[in-house]
């Protein structure tokens, strides 16, 4: 640039570089004289945000008038070989920043207050015309060799509304008729500085400007941050929730009053901060006519030693308090700890909600996780990604979309956090470890996986259908800066859930292939794949969906989760890097009888082993969405028609919704209840030691099939029910279906008389007559969920495939013969999950679950009268996007719906939970 020409000034040379821009100086051909002009970055001219930003500080500047703040002559855009190029010119003047002038040990007490008192002054006439700097720092700070402040980089400004009353309502934005160029949520400026709501990424008035003075001030006096820290996450942290060392302790005098002003200044409470900057400035004044007259008060060195003793052996008992409280507690809860190779435990996270994913920096100083406490208490709201430092800092929200944002993951140097989100149709994103803009870098992807070189992050694309299968699954990885996804080779076809090798040279993954073993296989990016171990070897060790979540740096372990029996775990098995294979058993590391998930290791500075990981507690309800079910049109918010903590999942509505029958745990063994909706009574139908679910009821209530799980093989009965004199539901004698072991009751015809049922559970579709004992085939392929029109002509059900897809049709039906599959009617196109069809009362309209929007949710398809083919797009008819409660959280073979004539019945699955974290003992 240096002897370039931007309209008619001449660049002579560089002063300075910043975030949004180079300045030079520059000489002004027109009017002789010096200027300085600061250049947009060319990296940022793509960046709507950047040059937005720079454009604003211009208009922000030239908006003021004083003596304090650097003069804005220009902004224009030149054209030069390289392309435009947009630009600011400004005052030139002659003099150092002000963090060039702060010593060791601060500045004299008169260039404090005289320096102060400038800033302080431009900042009230800033604030007074509607400007709050949101960036104010020793080196956005000019003093002449004359000690003049100039003010400068209002680039950050937000303009506000000046208003009466509570500075705190003065947020709207009046000069810019767009939002303001930084939204609530995103943490901009320099983070020594900011103010405690900057730090958070709420919004901000003139007070932050007040806290920031703060810092600058206790700067000059002390020469040291008000602030500090080892990094900049323990920075913010300092500044949410830790107090600056007294400034009276730097050696020599500091007068009092002075004192206590930057301590009001860096109060976190926002309202317990001066309210004006005026106020600010007129102490400030007030000092400096003391200091010149020699009234001014100073206050002797602090003697810190003997207070800092007394706050550290109180502060040291009370650490003892704390953790032999929290010990015992995590003895008491989870008395097997010892014996699984746990040292110290500690509860990180006390959210009512969900807490979980949780992941270390790789020195374990981090802690980042997906949360959903920025919701209202008793909400279900969406997951955000936080980040704190370790131990016990306050965590800081980097995301606030609307959609869930998890599964986050350090960069191996913690500098970058990536995470999937559900925004868009979902995909993998990236963000800076302590705020900043997100980018996306890869469409549908889950499960981020940063390489340990840094160079790549891996990740799979496809459906997940359920705790241990996905559906269309591949492994894919994209560069970590950004770049052209790469799809690797047929080695990784219906793999998932991938985890580099310490070396990054091999992803270890699971096969998620529908009906073959789904066992580890490792793989070279290029190379084939080797089973590393079967899902027999799992079996053999009564652990069921076995996922691996970490390779740990010395090469040759695995951490996994795996459940057994009902609760899930975290375990750790060797792999031998020779061969590749696992022959040793599995050690279990964690041994609660809930589910604990999502572990991560980190190695410390002492080499140590720090492992967090989700303690969570799963709830299943049955859930009532309102429709009006003929015209396929909600009327209401979802209500839970359940209540208990027990597992309850298989609802069934009467048609006219005034009962539901479904299963439930809550007796110790599956029974199956039925809920009277009108008086909310509950009767458990089938209380016997054995278990029975999937009930299936008619239309009037009046006839209950239900599944018993008999040995050696399942068995299906059913019950007549009647009333008893209170008007509440009363079970008949239980009969069995007379045929040998079955599978699934799944529908009644209208009249009560005749249940359409799988005997066994992979075998035909038969139908049972309740009165003669007849037993008739009427689909004769492996087909599921099954249930009939209203006139009992047309019969609904799902045929699934080998990719783990189903797909619904109608067929017509006659009441004997079996309908031909040239006859069937496609609903849906089989390119997604569509299954569990319900008839609406009319029988014009066909309710099923779909993944068609990458989530599991409650549709429905328009039909023709006459034909029963689709009409029009599929209807939407209850979304479940929320990892907190979803269908998906109930299980892939428990996701039965039932329609009445006001509303819907579906099971969802709730959860919430917490982190934990421990440290493992080595080579265990």
């Amino acid at each position: 640039m240096i002897g370039q020409t931007l309209g008619h000034y001449r660049i002579e040379s560089k002063l300075g570089e910043g975030g949004m821009g180079v300045v030079f100086k520059a000489f002004d051909t027109h009017l002789d004289r010096a200027v300085a002009i600061k250049v947009l970055r060319a990296d940022a001219t793509t960046n709507p945000e950047r040059k937005r930003r720079f454009i604003l500080e211009a208009k922000a500047a030239s908006a003021l008038n004083h003596p304090n703040i650097i003069h804005i002559y220009d902004i224009d855009t030149a054209v030069l070989a390289g392309g435009a190029m947009d630009y600011i010119v400004m005052e030139y003047v002659a003099g150092r920043t002000l963090d060039q002038c702060i010593g060791r040990h601060g500045l004299p007490l008169k260039d404090t207050l005289a320096t102060g008192i400038q800033i302080a002054d431009a900042l009230a006439k800033a604030h007074s015309a509607g400007i709050v700097h949101r960036d104010l720092k020793p080196a956005n700070v000019i003093v002449t060799d004359q000690g003049v402040v100039k003010l400068l980089d209002f680039g950050l400004a937000k303009l506000v509304e000046v208003v009466e009353g509570d500075p705190a309502d003065a947020t709207a934005t009046l000069a810019l008729k767009e939002p303001s160029k930084t939204q609530e949520g995103m943490i901009v400026g320099t983070i020594a500085y900011m103010s405690p709501e900057q730090a958070q990424g709420q919004k901000v008035d003139a007070r932050s400007d007040i806290f920031s003075f703060g810092s600058v001030l206790y700067e000059m006096v002390t020469g040291r941050h008000a602030f500090e820290g080892e990094s900049k996450i323990a920075v913010l942290s300092a500044i949410l929730q830790a107090e600056p060392k007294p400034a009276g302790e730097r050696p020599g005098a500091v007068p009092a009053d002075l004192e206590k002003l930057i301590a009001r200044c860096l109060r976190k409470n926002v309202g317990r901060r001066p309210q004006h900057m005026d106020d600010v400035r007129l102490a400030l004044e007030d000092l400096r006519e003391e200091s010149e007259s020699g009234t001014l008060k100073v206050q002797p060195v602090v003697a810190a030693s003997s207070h800092r003793g007394k706050w550290l052996a109180i502060a040291g008992g009370a650490a003892v308090l704390v953790l032999m409280g929290a010990a015992l507690a995590w003895w008491l809860l989870r008395r097997g700890a010892t014996e699984t190779g746990l040292s110290v435990l500690a509860k990180l996270t006390f959210d009512s909600g969900l807490t979980t994913d949780p992941t270390l920096s790789s020195d374990g100083r981090l802690l980042a996780f997906a949360s959903d406490r920025a919701t209202a208490p008793g909400s279900t709201g969406n997951l955000d990604i936080w980040v704190q430092q370790l131990p016990g800092a306050e965590p800081l929200r980097l995301t606030r979309n609307e959609a869930d944002d998890h599964e986050p993951v350090f960069s191996p140097d913690g500098t970058r956090i990536a995470f999937r989100s559900e925004r868009d149709g979902g995909g993998i994103y990236t963000i800076p470890a302590l705020g900043g803009d997100e980018r996306r870098i890869a469409n549908n992807g889950h499960g981020p996986e940063f390489s340990p070189d840094g160079q790549w992050i891996a990740y799979w694309t496809g459906i997940l259908a359920m705790t241990g299968q996905a559906i269309g699954s591949k492994v894919a990885i994209v560069p970590a800066q950004g770049g052209e996804p790469r799809r690797l080779n047929s080695a990784f076809e219906d793999g998932w859930l991938p985890i580099w090798s310490p070396d990054s040279r091999r992803i270890l993954f699971v096969r998620s292939a529908v009906n073959e073993p789904k066992g580890w296989w490792v793989a070279t990016l290029d190379g084939p794949a080797t089973e590393v171990v079967s899902r027999e070897f799992f079996d053999s060790h009564q652990l069921r969906d076995p996922i691996p979540t970490a390779w740990l740096a010395d090469g040759n372990q695995i951490i996994f989760t795996a459940r057994s029996g009902d609760a899930v775990n975290v375990w750790q098995v060797p792999i031998s890097t020779k061969t590749w294979k696992i022959t040793e058993r599995p050690r279990r590391l964690t041994s609660g009888s809930g589910r604990e998930d999502k572990p991560s290791i980190a190695t410390l500075p002492d080499g140590g082993l720090r492992m967090v990981f989700a303690s969570l507690l799963e709830n299943f309800n049955i859930w009532s969405i309102p429709v009006d079910a003929d015209q396929g049109r909600v009327t209401g918010d979802v209500v839970r028609l359940t209540q208990s903590a027990a597992d309850e999942r298989n609802p069934a509505l009467t048609l006219d919704g005034k009962r539901v029958f479904f299963g439930t745990n809550r007796s110790g063994n599956q029974d199956i209840w039925v809920k009277d909706l009108t008086s909310g009574k509950e009767t458990n139908l089938t209380n016997s030691p054995g278990d029975e679910n999937r009930p299936t009821i008619n239309a009037t209530g009046s006839k209950l099939a239900y599944r018993r799980m008999d040995q050696p093989s399942p068995t299906i009965s059913m019950m007549s029910i009647g009333q008893d004199s209170a008007g509440l539901p009363q079970a008949g004698v239980p009969q069995k279906i007379q045929g040998g072991p079955c599978g699934y009751p799944w529908a009644w015809t209208s009249d009560g008389k005749r249940l359409a049922f799988n005997c066994p559970a992979s075998g035909p579709v038969q139908m049972f007559n309740s009165e003669s004992g007849e037993v008739l085939q009427i689909l004769g392929r492996v087909i599921y969920h099954v249930s009939f029109s209203s006139d009992d002509r047309w019969i609904a059900f799902g045929q699934r495939y080998p990719s783990g897809r189903e797909r619904v049709f109608v067929a017509p039906y006659d009441g004997r013969s079996q309908p031909q599959e040239k006859d069937w009617v496609p609903v849906t196109d089989g390119s997604t999950f569509d299954a569990y069809a319900q008839w609406a009362p009319s029988g014009d309209l066909l309710y099923f679950i779909s993944d068609r929007d990458g989530f599991r949710c409650v549709w429905a398809q328009r039909l023709d009268a006459s034909t029963k083919r689709a009409v029009g797009a599929p209807i939407a008819i209850y979304h479940s996007h929320l990892s907190r409660r979803s269908l998906l959280n109930i299980g892939v073979n428990s996701m039965e719906i039932s329609v009445a004539r006001d509303k819907i019945a579906v099971p969802m699955g709730e959860i919430t939970g917490n982190i934990w974290m421990t440290k493992l003992e080595r080579g265990k």
